[in-house]
């Protein structure tokens, strides 16, 4: 156990560079899109696809990662960071879209490792004052591996085409690899490991968090919010461009507000939480998400889009740091903490693994017009209005005592 809030930041800033990197993976795909649909040929809706997949990936490997983190650990942050070099090696190397598939699948495992990990790395590293502290610190990692996707990765773009972005991406994956991997509490097995390697008591502990109810709504609220932000994100670009005449270059860039938007909200959210509590941060963020993703899609001018968008990214993260800080209050012991927030990142990038194809779909039946583009947005908001309604039944409990 860390016993200092220096030591607690330290760990956090190791752990957020990790979620920089799968935030600068997902962010790639609006760098290259014109590049894919000119020069390649490929579809709005295999463009959409691209990112399904890695959300799908992203899913699965949450939840295996979540539950193998009762056994291995931090150590799993090695392995998320190889697949990112791999997956983005894959990428860059091919030229068909079945070549693009398969590295963008390897790369949905790399980024659906972090979280599943990071959770009961702090969880048991940090004490629980601190906790939602280094929760806004690591998501912070989001909204500046956005920033660096949409701000840097343009002109390497401009220069070497998709593959020099994907080089250069897993470059990045083997750096922040030995970088995080300094780190003592990453490198450390959880208390009860020795407990946690017998099949039956891994297979218990996902039982346990799977029959919760409160996880499985809070993995729901999850699903909504990565849901809209996830589609905003793969198809705001594309509209600017389409329905208000930006130039390719100058929507990326506008984009790139949204993570700073992100980085803002995490830390904020953290505060917000000690201030008016975890429930109410939840709600508020998701009700405001709703209104202005329903939105953007029929505003008059760039703008005031972008502004819808910065909104929306602000408080996609702005209830992160409560979210997840919630888990080890409402699971029953410390070795469920990890099959938790595997399921919270499966079902999260299930909604995202779905919502951007169909955004996808939707521009390819309406041709690319402002009301596809609208309906699309809409799509993406009922995501929301169910979530809202899905935390009707939930119903918080006190922490228990140690």
């Amino acid at each position: 156990m860390i016993t200092t809030r220096r030591g607690a930041d330290g760990l956090a800033l190791s752990l957020m560079l990790v979620f920089v990197t799968a935030a600068v993976t997902l962010s790639l795909l609006p760098v290259i899109t014109n590049e894919l649909r000119s020069e390649l040929q490929l579809s709005d809706a295999q463009i959409g696809l691209l990112t399904s997949v890695f959300m799908g990936f992203y899913g699965v490997a949450g939840i295996v990662s979540g539950i193998g983190a009762a056994r291995w650990g931090g150590w799993l942050l090695a392995v998320s960071c190889g697949c990112f070099m791999l997956g983005s090696l894959i990428f860059a190397l091919s030229s068909s879209f079945a070549g693009f598939l398969v590295g963008r699948a390897i790369q949905g495992v790399a980024g659906g490792m972090v979280i599943a990990t990071c959770s009961p790395v702090l969880a048991h590293s940090v004490p629980p004052r601190w906790l939602g502290r280094a929760w806004g610190i690591l998501g912070a990692g989001w909204g500046l591996g956005t920033m660096a996707a949409l701000l840097v990765m343009p002109s390497i773009q401009s220069a070497g085409g998709y593959r020099a972005v994907f080089l250069t991406d897993a470059a990045l994956g083997f750096v922040v690899g030995v970088v995080v991997l300094l780190q003592k509490a990453v490198r450390t097995k959880p208390r009860y490991a020795a407990g946690a390697m017998d099949a039956r008591a891994l297979g218990r502990s996902f039982w346990g968090a799977l029959s919760n109810k409160r996880v499985m709504i809070l993995a729901f609220v999850n699903t909504a919010a990565l849901a809209m932000s996830v589609g905003t994100l793969a198809w705001t670009p594309s509209f600017l461009q389409d329905t208000h005449g930006s130039s390719a270059a100058v929507s990326v860039y506008l984009l790139a507000g949204l993570g700073a938007a992100q980085v803002l909200g995490t830390p904020l959210g953290a505060l917000g939480m000690a201030r008016w509590g975890k429930p109410r941060v939840i709600v508020v963020s998701l009700v405001i998400m709703v209104v202005v993703t329903a939105v953007v899609g029929v505003t008059p001018g760039v703008p005031l889009a972008i502004t819808l968008v910065l909104i929306s990214g602000f408080f996609s993260m702005y209830f992160f740091p409560a979210m997840l800080a919630y888990l080890p209050e409402v699971v029953s012991g410390p070795e469920q903490v990890g099959p938790a927030t595997g399921l919270n990142s499966l079902m999260g990038f299930a909604g995202s693994l779905v919502a951007p194809w169909l955004f996808g779909l939707f521009l390819d039946l309406g041709g690319q017009s402002r009301g596809s583009y609208s309906a699309g947005y809409v799509m993406l908001a009922a995501f929301g209005v169910a979530a809202l309604a899905a935390l009707v039944f939930f119903r918080s409990r006190p922490p228990q005592a140690s």
